[in-house]
């Protein structure tokens, strides 16, 4: 089975899609979003996919960035380097002329990754989220997630992780030998929805066992990188 929701610490850039589109209703319960025509590409409907209202939204704007390269004239795409997200991959983020709101408060820059639509916030404002929505720890050692299903069943999954490529980094260093400790609490934290269509269980099964592939992995590029041994013509 594949494991979106590992896309906070292992995986690479795909597009947004798949799954039971829904929203969530004002009393966290989901229901499926009724058919029509596709929604606008407008900051109220970014706003949506970014709060885990609507996962037609997302895929509009997955479709349209990705599929059709088409970014809405308010949208700009982030190029200059970032040392918060350094090291990630498959990570798209964007500036917004025009801001967008997640749960209310405001939002002037959007990342797209996988499954996520997601913005960054300093750590004590996203901290202050994580105990306003009532999210869990995810069973992940190597890098702090939060989560909260609307529908433990069907998703979406409200959440909360850090920027990744400082571990992945540290965890590559440490199997080619390297001295190199594990890096201190990110400064940021990515706040938003991921829509990838797995159960509560299923992501809390995948997210326990991120540990271990991940140290799996870092093994295997270690002994990748391993000179061979040497046979004389």
């Amino acid at each position: 089975m594949n494991r979106p929701f590992l896309s906070v610490t292992l995986a690479g850039a795909m597009a947004l899609g798949g799954g039971t589109a829904v929203h969530a209703q004002a009393d966290g319960r989901t229901a499926p979003e009724e058919p029509g025509a596709d929604p606008a590409l407008v900051p109220a409907t970014l706003s949506d996919a970014l709060s885990c209202k609507s996962h037609v939204a997302a895929l509009a704007f997955g479709y349209a960035l990705f599929l059709e390269g088409k970014t809405p004239k308010w949208m700009s795409r982030i190029t200059d380097k970032d040392k918060n997200v350094g090291g990630m991959i498959g990570l798209y983020g964007y500036r917004l002329q025009k801001p967008v709101t997640l749960f209310e408060e405001t939002v002037d820059r959007i990342y797209f990754m996988k499954d996520w639509v997601v913005t960054l916030w300093p750590r004590a404002r996203a901290e202050a989220f994580i105990r306003e929505q009532k999210l869990a720890r995810a069973p992940i050692r190597m890098t702090q997630q939060y989560y909260r299903f609307l529908d433990p069943e069907s998703g979406p999954m409200l959440g909360v992780f850090e920027p990744t490529g400082g571990a992945i980094a540290s965890l590559l260093a440490r199997s080619l030998g390297a001295e190199a400790e594990a890096p201190p609490p990110s400064d940021v934290l990515f706040v938003g929805c991921n829509y990838a269509p797995v159960t509560q269980r299923e992501f809390l099964e995948a997210a326990g066992h991120a540990d271990a592939m991940a140290d799996r992995a870092a093994r295997n590029v270690g002994e990748m990188m391993k000179p061979g041994d040497q046979h004389p013509d």
